[in-house]
């Protein structure tokens, strides 16, 4: 039905308990409603489940990376997890223009319009708290992506740049 497809119309009540006491609480956005976003309800499921050390990862829409009302979450990863690895595959069909070609091709070919982010968070137990972020190139089609992660093959051989968050947890785009 469509009540299924409204993420603000399924109710998890703890699940969203927990968002409003860590993403909810950090978050300077007036209007919070993408906190409840079946993506964002993953995440948080899922990093309450690591302990001292362990590995999330997912492969979810990219809109976290520099959306303001998702500074809440970024800090909380910040703060929760040693090592952040952000691969920004873009691909984002709902801008327009050269925007939009510059986006490149959709990772999940014609039945995806949103932006797609590959997000390893890693705990360690160390002092650690460190961003690394990559964006792949402007207009890369689908299938040149595709390639760039198959060739590398690992993280290590990726270009990662060091992301300092500022004062407003904004990770890119940073405001001034």
């Amino acid at each position: 039905s469509n009540a299924n497809d409204n993420n603000q119309n399924i109710d998890y009540p703890n699940l969203d308990q927990a968002i409003d006491n860590s993403y909810g609480k950090y978050s300077k956005a007036v209007l919070k409603r993408s906190l409840y976003d079946n993506y964002v309800r993953a995440f948080k499921w899922a990093t309450d489940r690591v302990a001292e050390n362990g590995v999330i990862g997912f492969v979810s829409n990219n809109s976290f990376i520099d959306s303001q009302s998702m500074d809440g979450l970024r800090k909380a990863w910040f703060d929760e997890f040693n090592y952040i690895y952000i691969i920004n595959l873009r691909g984002d069909q709902r801008t327009q223009g050269e925007l939009s070609r510059r986006e490149g091709g959709k990772i999940f070919g014609s039945g995806s319009r949103t932006g797609i982010a590959i997000t390893l968070l890693i705990k360690d137990g160390s002092e650690d708290h460190v961003i690394k972020y990559m964006n792949v190139d402007d207009f890369l089609s689908r299938e040149q992506k595709l390639a760039l992660l198959n060739e590398k093959k690992s993280l290590l051989n990726l270009n990662f740049k060091n992301v300092i968050p500022d004062k407003n947890n904004d990770w890119i785009n940073q405001r001034d």
